[in-house]
């Protein structure tokens, strides 16, 4: 077994892209000049830990730092248990609540490394090429960034557990697809313990996620303790791409990341017989380096709900033959129930459209009218 922290990528094993580092010089000059700070104090790093304590930061130069955490100071508020130094708080207060944005893992940012300290303090997040949020509030606009600039995510559900009916299943990874495409990721479909079931189960699983998942996203049947389909999922996250796992929790995770490892480096729970749940095994934000040829994956928290509140844009990503054919309807308002002249019913008849992604796209496309709804009384779908 090994340290995670042995594991932990460098700055050169993320894909940083030219926007990023023009931005990066841009915020540099800027910031020398409104902190009055040397400008080969401020340096290009990425966000490769976050956890409750200080994210831990690969710099460009080669070296890795714990930094100050920008999110107490952007408020105005002091640090928590007085920790934070008033360096830090003048400088975050002063640039990171610029624009609102806080490091989140796979951030790219400016941090300020001063000789004789032990700690960066982040001063600015850099423009993210992609972010995956989940909603976590009552009110508009309460998201939370999971991790940035991922181009990958792993999409993992368990098989041979009597509770993941093939039926809930299929909801877990639609609403999946829809927040990986809301992203900008790729997804691919993860089915983990493979070794639970007899071949043809699986074959049957793998064919009703494919119907569900459509053209072009990889369905893959793994299992840590026979190998099976490893190879194909290293396919997918060649290296200088950066991947996220999502899953929760129990789902096998951690064992997948750790067998893609070679080593036992992150810590794995049972899961509960009963029903095959797992507790929260992750309980930090970490990015790993895979051996070569593969790249870097994220792994975060297992996550209980994913409830779609705004995600229209990756429900159109996920389901485009349904949104095309729409068009054609002879009404604007049309249900693609029972209406006359529903372009998207005929494209069922006519063997154009799935009818199982139908149904998916119509009962997400449900859940975000009801959540506006309830969110803004005063808005009419």
């Amino acid at each position: 077994m090994s340290d995670v922290l042995d594991h932990i990528p460098g700055f050169g094993d993320l894909r940083v892209d030219d926007a990023q580092v023009s931005a990066f010089e841009m915020a540099r000059s800027e910031l020398a000049g409104a902190l009055d700070i040397p400008l080969e104090e401020i340096e290009l790093g990425a966000v490769v830990r976050l956890d409750r304590g200080f994210p831990m930061i690969a710099t460009r130069c080669g070296g890795m730092l714990r930094a100050e955490h920008a999110v107490d100071f952007a408020k105005g508020k002091p640090g928590k248990r007085g920790k934070r130094s008033k360096r830090a708080a003048a400088e975050v207060a002063s640039s990171a609540g610029v624009d609102g944005m806080l490091p989140s893992v796979g951030d790219v940012v400016a941090v300020r490394v001063t000789p004789g300290h032990d700690m960066g303090v982040i001063l600015r997040v850099l423009p993210r090429r992609t972010s995956f949020e989940r909603w976590r509030g009552k009110n508009r606009g309460e998201r939370q960034v999971l991790a940035a600039n991922i181009d990958v995510i792993f999409i993992v559900q368990p098989l041979g557990a009597e509770r993941d009916t093939l039926p809930l299943m299929r909801d877990r990874v639609a609403r999946s697809l829809v927040l990986a495409r809301d992203c900008g990721a790729d997804p691919v479909v993860v089915l983990t313990k493979a070794d639970r079931c007899d071949p043809a189960e699986v074959a049957d699983a793998c064919d009703a996620l494919r119907r569900l998942a459509g053209a072009g996203v990889h369905v893959i049947a793994t299992s840590a303790r026979t190998g099976e389909g490893l190879d194909e999922v290293r396919a997918c996250i060649p290296r200088g791409s950066v991947g996220m796992i999502l899953g929760e929790s129990g789902a096998g995770k951690s064992t997948l990341l750790n067998t893609l490892l070679g080593t036992d480096a992150l810590d794995t729970n049972a899961v509960r017989e009963r029903d095959d749940a797992g507790r929260h095994t992750t309980v930090a934000r970490i990015m790993v380096a895979l051996p070569e040829p593969c790249g870097v994956i994220a792994d975060c928290p297992g996550l209980r709900s994913l409830p779609l509140v705004g995600h229209e844009r990756g429900l159109a990503r996920s389901f485009p033959e349904i949104v095309e054919a729409s068009r054609a309807c002879r009404f604007n308002d049309c249900t693609h129930l029972h209406e006359p002249g529903c372009a998207v019913r005929e494209g069922v008849d006519c063997g154009e459209i799935d009818q199982t992604r139908l149904d998916a796209f119509l009962a997400l496309a449900r859940e975000m009218r009801v959540s506006a709804q309830s969110l803004d009384p005063d808005i009419h779908l």
